[in-house]
């Protein structure tokens, strides 16, 4: 006896295949913490924050996306310098300091593999130009089983000449790979 009875049918298996997305934090959605926050600094329709090396920091709460399928996560800063003075070919460092975290776990203190840093150069003679990094990876392994990653952001002193000016974070770009039904 046959489960179909003799019909025709037609199986259509529906698979999941994956794609790399990137999406962008503008800098006003971090937090500000009581202690050494960035200046804010309005330039027409963009809401910007200027950093003290070594002392400002910002801070996010950053969910690991539900989509999410497989590998590292990576980020970009996205920044640009006051507008006012020349800083073609200096530099600054961002770090990025992170925890991974789950209900029940601690949130203090840094992952054992916390910080990422770049250095990046400044690479016009005019200010206010939209600059990215290049990326700073947190692996799959150190987020695995957890809910989101706790995320602080620092410009420190550059490893080459620093920039005349304080950098001005716009935002935080990052990648994944996600699930996407056909």
């Amino acid at each position: 006896m046959s489960f179909l009875n003799g019909a025709s049918r037609t199986l259509v298996a529906l698979t999941d295949t994956t794609k790399v997305l990137t999406f962008e934090i503008p800098a006003d959605e971090f937090g500000r913490p009581n202690t050494n926050p960035p200046s804010v600094v309005d330039i027409d329709n963009v809401t910007l924050y200027s950093f003290t090396l070594n002392t400002d920091k910002m801070t996010l709460k950053f969910p690991v996306p539900s989509d999410y399928a497989s590998g590292d996560i990576t980020f970009f800063v996205v920044w640009t310098n006051d507008g006012g003075v020349d800083d073609n070919g200096k530099e600054v460092k961002w770090q990025l300091d992170y925890q991974t975290a789950d209900e029940g776990d601690p949130i203090n203190g840094s992952h054992a593999n916390s910080p990422k840093v770049i250095n990046d150069a400044y690479t016009s003679a005019t200010g206010w130009i939209e600059h990215h990094t290049g990326i700073m990876t947190i692996a799959a392994a150190d987020f695995a089983g957890k809910l989101c990653v706790l995320l602080k952001l620092s410009a420190i002193t550059p490893d080459g000449v620093a920039l005349t000016c304080e950098p001005q974070l716009i935002g935080l770009c990052y990648s994944y790979t996600a699930y996407v039904n056909q």
